[in-house]
């Protein structure tokens, strides 16, 4: 199992991902954590920004799926800073829920 994290530049786009992965059946589920404040060095300068985050549980083995359908998804549009954690304890009843719900590979 993984938490996935995704940043988006808005709550907008974070919420089209996110019922777009859902109806995909690629996660279980996911948290919005609207106007995170971030600091990023771009071209050596320090950029403060404004941004969505997302954190979803899904299976391991769909962190490829996920890449390339949201790829598809997005199109011209700038591929959200995306990554995974693994989950290393869960209580069963979550796990199987998971494992359930989520696209069979």
């Amino acid at each position: 199992m993984m938490a996935l994290h995704i940043e988006t530049p808005n709550y907008n786009l974070a919420l089209e991902i996110g019922t777009f992965l859902l109806k995909e059946k690629l996660i279980y589920d996911v948290n919005f954590f609207n106007g995170v404040k971030s600091l990023h060095l771009i071209d050596g300068n320090i950029t403060e920004k404004q941004e969505t985050v997302m954190i979803a549980k899904t299976k391991s083995t769909l962190y490829s799926v996920i890449e390339n359908r949201l790829r598809n998804f997005i199109g011209n549009n700038e591929m959200p800073l995306m990554y995974s954690m693994p989950i290393i304890q869960m209580p069963i009843e979550q796990l199987d829920a998971i494992r359930s719900e989520t696209e069979k590979i």
